[in-house]
């Protein structure tokens, strides 16, 4: 392993380990992609108009939670066949999640050139903080939801 940089030998070593075949069925995905992402909300309304304002999703669903019955489960439109959801769980309390292994660290989003533009509207009309990696017109922005999750908007 390189002494000087053991951190880039081991991304080195992944690489070589998961990515040197060359066998075509082992490179093809074995899924479609996202259906939805899940997360938890302690608030629906405030996530809503996070969601639906700031980001311009589009809600196209509200059920009961089949796993819990006093859970909501709503769906938004993220764009691109794709949906982004969240439960509530009134019954459970609101402690904050911890970062920590198996926790999801952001939801990175793709914008079309326009989609990006138009985000920085809304962001700066709305008062929402974010840090900008690149330019408005181009790169990432980085912005928390109303329940602290960091969401991450790219435009390359």
């Amino acid at each position: 392993m390189d002494q000087s940089n053991p951190y880039e030998a081991k991304r080195r070593a992944l690489e070589e380990k998961f990515m040197g075949g060359t066998n075509d069925d082992a490179q093809q995905p074995g899924t479609e992609g996202v259906h939805h992402l899940v997360l938890i909300s302690s608030d629906l309304d405030a996530t809503i108009s996070f969601y639906t304002q700031v980001l311009n999703m589009r809600l196209v669903k509200v059920v009961e939670n089949r796993d819990d019955p006093t859970s909501t489960h709503i769906f938004l439109d993220m764009g691109g066949g794709n949906m982004m959801a969240f439960f509530d769980f009134p019954e459970h309390g609101d402690a904050p999640v911890v970062r920590g292994i198996g926790a999801m660290h952001h939801v990175a989003l793709k914008a079309s050139p326009a989609q990006y533009k138009a985000l920085f509207q809304r962001l700066k009309a709305r008062g929402v903080d974010y840090s900008l990696h690149g330019t408005e017109e181009a790169g990432s922005v980085y912005l928390r939801d109303p329940d602290n999750a960091l969401i991450e908007v790219t435009c390359r």
